[in-house]
């Protein structure tokens, strides 16, 4: 304990020396853990829960996870609701109820999360529960946009994003009626040429089928719908170009949490290409060359010239490193 607290305050005295504390601008690259609470996807606006919802979804603290001994559902009045737990994707824990929800009753999820640096407080949300739903059984409809050469942001490990000229083309979804009244306990992956190019947590799509920003916030990963190739690397270069220059196929599926059914995923052709190839001959040939994160670039973000890491950053890798080493 006491060479963890020496570490941290060399760490300290170290970054406060080189004038390195004051927080990068605009949103951090890197965020702390815990700086986002405990949260519960449900349907935007305040709509209704589906009185068969196959289960709710209980997303960690950020970097964390949640106390699931505090997890409770109550109706209104403060009834307990009967429920059991299962493990969803991506951290999360799925409350199940051991009934049907009752249509027209309003209900409280409540936890707790974990956070090792901080006192954490009872996050809850309320809705309301409508009638039942046919389980849906398509997602719904998927095309590209036509490929544009232009300058987006690529993002990189504890850095802010840095311009690239390149190739892209966005994905244009459209979630099925069906569908619909179950999005916030869904989940996404889309794959090119059948290899993992990004995922979004629940309720990562909205009922218009556009990015839900604030399903991962301050987190590493491309951004679900928007496939490019870096054409031109900037300065300074991001650490993978992204797809290679071609014809490809994008795949989007989607995992509706603890339901007994495969919905069929949607795909579509597209191309890209850079019209003058300097690209460098030495990357893989394999549909995505290395990975590496994006948060989303419509939200503007900050970019960092030289690639140094955040003080964030390093603090986010020594927690890394301490973990490890428990």
């Amino acid at each position: 304990m006491h060479g963890h607290a020496w570490t941290w305050g060399a760490v300290g005295m170290f970054l406060l020396g080189a004038g390195m504390l004051a927080p990068p601008s605009a949103e951090a690259c890197v965020a702390p853990n815990c700086l986002i609470d405990v949260r519960f996807p449900l349907p935007e606006d305040g709509g209704t829960v589906p009185a068969n919802v196959p289960g709710l979804v209980v997303r960690p603290p950020l970097l964390e996870n949640t106390d699931v001994s505090t997890l409770r559902l109550l109706q209104s009045d403060g009834t307990p609701v009967p429920f059991t737990l299962a493990n969803g994707a991506r951290a999360t824990h799925v409350v199940v109820p051991k009934a049907p929800l009752v249509p027209g009753t309003q209900y409280r999820i409540e936890a707790k999360g974990n956070c090792q640096h901080q006192e954490t407080q009872t996050q809850s949300a309320t809705f309301t529960a409508g009638p039942e739903r046919p389980l849906p059984t398509t997602l719904g409809t998927l095309s590209a946009d036509t490929p544009s050469r232009g300058t987006f942001a690529v993002y990189g490990d504890a850095n802010c994003g840095s311009p690239q000229e390149g190739d892209s083309t966005t994905l244009r979804f459209t979630p099925s009626a069906e569908l619909v009244p179950f999005l916030p306990w869904v989940h996404w992956t889309v794959e090119v040429d059948g290899q993992p190019w990004s995922f979004s947590n629940h309720h990562g799509l909205t009922s218009t089928g556009a990015d839900n920003y604030e399903s991962h916030q301050y987190e590493y990963n491309r951004q679900l719908l928007f496939l490019y190739t870096v054409c031109t690397p900037g300065n300074p270069s991001p650490p993978g170009l992204g797809l290679t220059p071609g014809r490809h196929q994008a795949t989007l599926k989607g995992t509706l949490e603890h339901a007994s059914i495969e919905l069929p995923p949607l795909s579509v052709d597209f191309e890209l290409s850079c019209a003058t190839q300097s690209v460098d001959a030495g990357t893989p040939d394999a549909g995505t060359q290395d990975v590496e994160p994006i948060s989303n670039p419509s939200k503007g973000g900050c970019t960092q010239a030289g690639g140094g890491l955040t003080m964030l950053g390093l603090l986010a890798t020594l927690r890394l490193w301490r973990r490890r080493r428990e």
